[in-house]
């Protein structure tokens, strides 16, 4: 067969030495196609030598680094696995696939005592790792992929390479070379096999006039900024990619993968240890021969290249510290975009404290919120309830939250990723899915009967049938600030409106008069219920909704065209003839301790007091002949002043209730009028000063 030099279809880039039989081959593949709306995809995320073994004989490389039942050590997942498993991943209901970076590793660090199975320590970033096959087997897989309408997303480094030299004692910024020592137990050589990436020895004059790293030991304190940027993270050799000459490499090594495999989108690892100035110049360069990412994926058809970086930083409540950073990988002080996406850590952090650790679900509220507020291009950032760096979801949390996390992120702005293993219930963080693989009980796991894969399946169906949930803008309607229980929020994209529900909590809790913005008697479509039947809710009087949730509930509603049943024009009825729940006025005093509500009621036998929503522990109130009424709160949980809590007043037989906000040892009560019944219009009632002033 010749050796000759030839041309990637559609690239108008020359590659090196390749057979005619490979160049027809590769010729015949689909490997470069139009980049697609990435807000409307879902990717799955896979960390490839856990995922699949396609092929048991690239698994050792006789480096003493195979060792298919260890955590840290290659287990034999590789490229043609991935391959194999398609019909199983895309029935998922996924459109992409996130592998980690496929690149040639170091493979073994008998200082650190682990392996590079995972892909982040690079030693040549332009080869596959031999432990995932070979340039073909990757091209393979982004054919078979995109033959089947789904997209390829490649992991990346550009903070550093693998752990090729360190600093055995005291280091000297003044003189670098002191304690300076080479790792010469990795894949039994000292230095990446790629240049420039090969000049690592600071004691080499050549070596240390090219700058190519930064001659510094590990991170001690991620405070500083210097560090941060400059020093090892984990004894990774940190490049200086300042240096004009590691920019153009870097550039070089992953414009060779958009044109030689055709990756549609990057993830970039570890952004925060990088300047965001470095982005500029990796993105958009104008470069001829080494041009930005951006711009050679242009030259392959792709408009819409999509790249996202990892920031790892979770928010306190109610604080932006991390999402402003993260914001700034983003978005330029002058406003010009930079990266077009990055993980929302934020956000995955949220989710886990509500649905996984039972915090209150006004900090999600929050969260969702100041996304919207924050970030100028929320639907680009890829959002996940759990990955490979932290612990799986249900490490801390059950099926019931886990369900929620899932639905709550294939309906809100932003990219979902499933962290594979998800659909197959896995606690371990790096489990492999093949049954030789490490915590996998000698099973494999790619059962589409699973109880989460067919819940996935259903809620990403969700997602993909409605632009409102991909390209939409939530509004948070209610949640509670003190403990589990409701999160309500709309999502509206055009002309389109849904409504989506969960309930957090263990028990029954109340929703009280979610203001829905409709007209009475609008009907409310139910398009999806964890574990339920979604059922169809009517609006009640002044465009309000009333209903009692069952525990760890999530349901999703839709405006359908068949919008009223009833009249909405109609005269509500008079006060005195419809059921209703009134309670008197309160002092605009200071309430310390416990405290006495009265009121009075219409045609309502018994009614129970829900203190933030806990409709399960509610005591019920009976009024007397004339039905009055009275109840004593009990204050000892309430120990935050700045925590608000409501009270409701409910009936289960017509949905009325009374709300009061209640802010602990300094009490202040909000008494609105009773709120409609959902079936129907419903009482009336009247609204009370701040003051309590006033009577009925």
């Amino acid at each position: 067969m010749s050796i000759f030099s030839w041309v990637m279809p559609g690239t108008g880039f020359a590659t090196t030495t390749k057979t005619a039989a490979v160049a027809t081959a590769v010729a015949k593949m689909r490997l470069h196609v139009p980049s697609p709306d990435w807000r409307d995809q879902i990717i799955y995320f896979l960390v490839t030598d856990r995922f699949n073994d396609g092929d048991p004989a690239n698994n050792d490389q006789g480096a003493g680094e195979y060792a298919p039942a260890s955590e840290g050590k290659y287990n034999g997942g590789d490229l043609k696995g991935i391959s194999q498993k398609l019909d199983y991943v895309q029935g998922l209901g996924v459109t992409a696939i996130w592998i980690t970076p496929p690149v040639a590793n170091q493979w073994w660090d008998a200082k650190t005592n682990y392996s590079g199975y995972h892909g982040y320590w690079a030693e040549n970033f332009m080869a596959v790792d031999k432990h995932l096959g070979t340039l073909a087997d990757y091209q393979t897989l982004s054919h078979n992929l995109h033959s089947r309408g789904m997209y390829l997303v490649q992991d990346i480094v550009l903070n550093h390479t693998g752990n090729f030299f360190y600093y055995n004692g005291t280091w000297d910024e003044k003189n670098p070379t002191q304690n300076f020592t080479l790792n010469t137990q990795g894949n039994g050589r000292s230095a990446p096999s790629q240049a420039p990436f090969n000049m690592n020895d600071v004691r080499n004059p050549a070596h240390r006039k090219a700058g190519i790293y930064h001659w510094t030991p590990d991170v001690s304190d991620y405070n500083d900024k210097n560090q941060e940027m400059n020093f090892q993270m984990s004894g990774l050799d940190d490049l200086n990619t300042e240096n004009p000459v590691v920019r153009d490499a870097l550039r070089r090594s992953y414009n060779y993968w958009i044109r030689e495999v055709g990756v549609d989108a990057f993830r970039v690892d570890t952004a925060f240890y990088v300047p965001p100035e470095l982005f500029s110049n990796f993105l958009y360069s104008t470069n001829q021969k080494n041009p930005g990412v951006m711009n050679a994926a242009k030259q392959t058809g792709r408009k819409q290249f999509h790249v996202f970086g990892e920031g790892f930083g979770i928010d306190k409540p109610y604080t932006d510290v991390n999402a402003a950073k993260i914001e700034h990988y983003m978005t330029a002080p002058s406003g010009k975009p930079i990266l077009p996406g990055m993980l929302n850590f934020p956000l995955y952090g949220a989710i886990g404290d509500v649905f996984a650790r039972g915090r209150p679900t006004a900090e999600l509220g929050y969260r969702i919120s100041s996304m919207m507020k924050l970030h100028r291009r929320p639907h680009l950032m890829a959002t996940f309830v759990d990955n490979h760096d932290v612990n799986r979801f249900l490490a801390d949390g059950g099926q019931a939250g886990l369900k929620q996390s899932l639905l709550m992120m294939l309906t809100l702005p932003g990219i979902p990723v499933i962290y594979y293993g998800t659909e197959q219930a896995f606690t371990e963080q790096r489990a492999a899915m093949f049954k030789s693989g490490y915590k996998s009980g000698g099973s494999d796991h790619f059962n589409t009967t699973a109880p989460l894969y067919q819940f996935i399946q259903q809620a990403t169906a969700l997602r993909k049938n409605d632009r409102v949930f991909s390209r939409g803008a939530p509004t948070i309607l209610q949640d509670n600030a003190a403990t589990p229980g409701v999160l309500a929020y709309q999502m509206k994209y055009e002309h389109d409106t849904a409504f989506v529900v969960f309930n957090s909590a263990d028990s029954e809790t109340v929703l009280d008069k979610m203001a829905t913005g409709l007209a009475t008697g609008t009907v409310l479509s139910g398009v999806f219920a964890i574990d339920a039947v979604p059922q169809d809710i009517v609006v009640g009087a002044s465009g309000l909704v009333s209903l009692k949730l069952p525990a760890r509930c999530g349901f999703v509603w839709k405006i359908t065209s068949n919008s009223h049943r009833g009249n909405a024009s109609k005269t509500p009825p008079v006060a005195g003839f419809e059921p209703s729940i009134m309670l008197n006025a309160l002092p605009n005093t200071k309430v310390q301790g416990d405290f006495l509500l009265t009121g009075s009621t219409n045609n309502v036998d018994n009614f129970k007091l829900v203190v933030d929503g806990d409709l399960s522990n509610a005591p019920i109130i009976i009024p007397d002949a004339q039905g009055r009424w009275h109840a004593t709160v009990d204050t000892s949980k309430m120990m935050d002043e700045n925590i608000s809590h409501q009270l409701v007043a409910w009936s289960d037989l017509k949905q009325q209730s009374t709300s009061a906000i209640a802010a602990p040892l300094l009490l202040r009560f909000l008494v609105v009028y009773p709120t409609a019944d959902f079936r129907a219009t419903a009482c009336r009632g009247r609204r009370w000063k701040l003051s309590g002033e006033d009577g009925f």
